[in-house]
């Protein structure tokens, strides 16, 4: 059956692929040429089309490894650059997770930008007039043609309204999505022909990799969906007079097309020689991440120095909400605990905390989890103050010793955590004095002691009575339902414990050792008693012997299985 299935999940995903067979050919081919021929040579098919496209791409190939003198970190950011925007936002997305790949190509995949060549304003013309619902003319008193900037996915102009505002207009790129879709058929097949020549390969779980990046690059096509996201952050900072989020012209956006403000400044790291205050402008930076996180919940997840602007009366413009952040109030908490636990040396917390926010499908030694924890916070600690810890590498260092316990950090996290280092690495660099660790401990703080306010105890006690109301009434149903089902035996329960038979025999012998002292206690109390008030019984003699015998047997037998059998 397990066969059968396989094949047939094969042969489905080959059909998945079927969508774009030249595609596919195109990616065997650039992987060939990259030097990574040897990983198409263990790609296979069930299906005869998608078996003849692949052995067409290896004939037409060049098998040469083309720019071998380089690491295979930097080939493969060539490779993804070449194949365009499904796999430059693919690398982008695992540039955060140095719990699956290497550290060494997360770096490295942190420097992939989706720049392409620009598109002719005339082939976007009329996708711009349709989504608009009107002429150009009739929204705009200018248009730019020429590109304020151009990505794999969008393209931006510059304009200005017939009511007068400046404004950004993106654009979608004609028929990407079904480029998109066609890209993700065949990630999807190439995961699963992955697993099937390396099973080992299932533990890193390619599947939940991809579904986590499909549901991202899909948000990603509906502008709709960024312009929420600027319209929440807008409300979120609204009382902050050092922060500005863009404008949202609502009426002349839609899925494929967003009209924003237009801010006027320069990326962060450039804005030093304009004579801005840099070291308030980083302060606030880190202050405003940690608003995010901690009191909003919800957050930029891509905070490059290209999307975060210094503008000219030295505000902080935040730009492209395409990828956010999400956090629960639960993982707010955890988050607070880390921190806190890191900043104040509480080693055995850090362990802790980070076990309780991992996932691990295999169980841990929690013993030297913690051991490895504690030793690396030492090596980061000792000899150092606070203002030269590097906090980045100590997130880095923690995921890493996860990884090698075979744990998981879950994709919310770990967006949090290349936030975080992403804005140290911009703070030390417009403000070397900055210190990451001193800017969040008031926001941990107040958030571990909001915990602990009576109102927040009392409104969790009355959550966790309703859950334990409404868990009661279902039980006897639930309990009965459960019963039935074992007695018509369909249902059953298998325990697997290797030492679970010697556990239970211990537990035999006690009970037996038990049993049998109350025996002979009882057999002694009878004997004792008639031996004292039975005398003038005339069975009370003999009984009294019998039962004292009895009581002697039984312990000195008791006392032999103990002391020189070990059975009992």
């Amino acid at each position: 059956m397990s066969t059968a299935r396989a094949f047939y999940t094969n042969l489905r995903a080959a059909r998945n692929a079927i969508k774009d067979l030249n595609r596919l050919q195109q990616i065997v081919r650039v992987l060939v040429r990259h030097g990574f021929g040897h990983v198409v040579d263990l790609l296979s098919s069930s299906d005869a089309q998608v078996s003849e496209a692949l052995e067409d791409a290896r004939d037409h190939a060049q098998r040469s490894a083309e720019g071998s003198d380089r690491s295979p970190e930097e080939r493969i950011v060539n490779i993804l650059k070449e194949l365009g925007p499904t796999f430059v936002k693919l690398g982008q997305i695992l540039s955060t997770r140095s719990d699956l790949i290497p550290q060494s190509l997360c770096d490295e995949l942190k420097s992939l930008q989706d720049q392409v060549n620009p598109l002719p304003f005339s082939e976007l013309q009329s996708l711009l007039a349709e989504n608009l619902g009107a002429g150009l003319e009739e929204v705009f008193h200018r248009f730019d043609e020429d590109p304020l900037a151009c990505a794999s996915i969008a393209q931006v102009h510059t304009a200005q309204l017939i009511s007068g505002q400046e404004v950004v207009v993106k654009i979608q790129r004609p028929n990407i999505r079904s480029v998109i879709e066609a890209d993700l058929s065949i990630l999807h097949f190439l995961a699963r022909q992955a697993i099937d020549v390396a099973p080992e390969a299932e533990a890193f779980r390619p599947d939940l990799i991809l579904t986590e990046f499909e549901r991202a690059i899909i948000k990603e096509l509906d502008f709709s969906y960024e312009a929420r996201n600027l319209a929440r952050f807008a409300r979120h900072f609204e009382e902050w007079e050092t922060v500005h989020i863009p404008k949202v012209y609502a009426d002349h956006s839609d899925a494929q097309v967003l009209v924003m403000e237009r801010l006027y400044g320069v990326k962060i790291t450039e804005a030093a020689p304009l004579g801005h205050p840099m070291d308030d402008i980083a302060k606030e930076t880190v202050r405003m991440l940690f608003k995010q996180v901690f009191e909003d919940g919800f957050f930029h997840g891509d905070l490059h120095p290209g999307n975060l602007l210094v503008l000219e009366d030295s505000r902080i413009g935040l730009i492209d909400f395409g990828m956010v952040g999400r956090l629960t109030p639960q993982m707010r908490s955890m988050l607070a605990d880390l921190l806190l636990h890191i900043t104040t040396n509480h080693y055995e917390g850090v362990a802790r905390t980070l076990y309780e926010i991992s996932d691990h499908d295999e169980p841990i030694n929690y013993a030297q989890w913690e051991a490895d924890v504690t030793e690396l916070m030492d090596q980061h600690f000792t000899n150092s103050s606070l203002a030269d810890v590097d906090f980045g590498q100590i997130v880095r260092d923690l995921i890493e010793g996860a990884v090698r316990h075979k744990a998981r950090i879950p994709p919310d996290y770990t967006m949090f955590f290349k936030a975080i280092m992403t804005v140290e690495g911009i703070g030390k660099i417009v403000s070397p004095d900055l210190d990451l660790i001193v800017e969040c401990r008031p926001y941990v703080q107040r958030l571990v002691l909001e915990r602990y306010q009576p109102e927040r105890i009392l409104r969790e006690a009355v959550d966790a009575l309703h859950h334990l109301g409404r868990f009661s009434k279902r039980l006897p149903h639930t309990a009965q339902q459960l019963l039935q089902q074992v007695e018509d035996q369909r249902l059953g329960l298998q325990l697997r414990d290797s030492q679970l038979e010697e556990r239970f025999a211990h537990e035999r012998a006690l009970s037996n050792r038990a049993a049998l002292v109350r025996v002979t206690l009882g057999l002694w109390a009878v004997s004792l008693t008639l031996g004292i008030w039975g005398q003038e019984l005339s069975w009370g003699h003999s009984v009294t012997l019998i039962s004292g015998a009895l009581g002697v047997g039984i312990a000195m037998r008791l006392l032999w299985k103990i002391l020189l059998v070990e059975e009992w």
